[in-house]
């Protein structure tokens, strides 16, 4: 892999900057020059200053470094994010990768969480039995709930788990996740998760036959998906929102059609029987 400074001359010449451009104010162009071409150490704050006068992400520097590519980690971490239903296959792939990735670097806690949740998630697939699926991922939640701040990975495997526990505590786990989540304001990657979030305490909310607090919680989706323009779970959503107008006692169905069809549109057809399935559940 190509060293920081190595990367940094290669942004700098596809842009056309010159040396002086990007290390004006920072550091000396003899010291950046020995940067650029012997990969020198430069401090963090040098580092974000150079980033910044090339317009380049931290995130994009070591995707660009890394290949045009993610890392393992990085992917496994990704595609964790972008989990929507619990498709056993699916996750036993992302459960592969982890086992890798730890092989390389045993002591990755995020890493670590993420494989003891996918355990859980795919216990729970294959038997449908919560109770045992919960103690797999126990060690997790016991981690997450002592911490006094959660960030990003935190909140997103704390809604992973949220199938595993009683409505009751899953209804404190939303107010003591939505504490942390409005920390964030607009930061990227937030309305995906509060999407999740409402969506599967909607779940929940169907199971225990609360449809009218379930339907709350699907508004609120909705309202995020059209804001973030994601179509595939808005679709999801109109179905959710059709099932519980139905068990209100009102007309649900072209909210059921609407979303089928649109997954239909969209080409997720595993999606699609996942969604047929629930609508034959509910």
């Amino acid at each position: 892999m190509k060293g920081y400074g190595e990367i940094t001359k290669q942004i700098r010449n596809g842009k056309g900057y010159t040396q002086k451009h990007v290390s004006d104010n920072l550091l000396t162009q003899g010291a950046f020059s020995k940067f650029e071409n012997k990969n020198t150490d430069i401090n963090l704050a040098t580092m974000h200053g150079i980033l910044n006068r090339l317009g380049i992400t931290f995130e994009e520097f070591f995707y660009i470094q890394n290949g045009y590519q993610y890392s393992k980690r990085d992917d496994i971490i990704t595609q964790f994010y972008r989990l929507t239903y619990n498709d056993e296959a699916v996750l036993r792939e992302l459960l592969e990768k982890c086992k890798q990735d730890l092989k390389d670097f045993k002591e990755d806690q995020q890493v670590v969480h993420i494989s003891i949740i996918l355990d859980g998630l795919i216990f729970l697939a294959k038997t449908g039995d919560f109770e045992l699926a919960k103690k797999t991922v126990e060690p997790v939640w016991r981690d997450l709930s002592k911490r006094n701040q959660l960030y990003i990975g935190d909140l997103y495997m704390l809604n992973a788990i949220l199938f595993f526990f009683p409505l009751p505590t899953v209804l404190q786990i939303k107010q003591f996740a939505l504490r942390h989540i409005a920390l964030y304001g607009n930061f990227r990657h937030v309305s995906r998760l509060q999407i999740n979030i409402s969506m599967n305490i909607a779940l929940l909310l169907m199971k225990d036959n609360k449809y009218s607090k379930a339907h709350r919680e699907i508004l609120n989706a909705i309202f995020l998906c059209k804001k973030e323009h994601d179509f595939i779970l808005l679709s999801i959503c109109y179905v959710r929102k059709g099932i519980c107008l139905n068990h209100l006692s009102q007309s649900g169905e072209k909210w059921i059609r609407k979303g089928v069809n649109m997954l239909m549109t969209l080409e997720q057809f595993s999606l699609l029987e996942m969604v047929e399935e629930e609508i034959k559940q509910y």
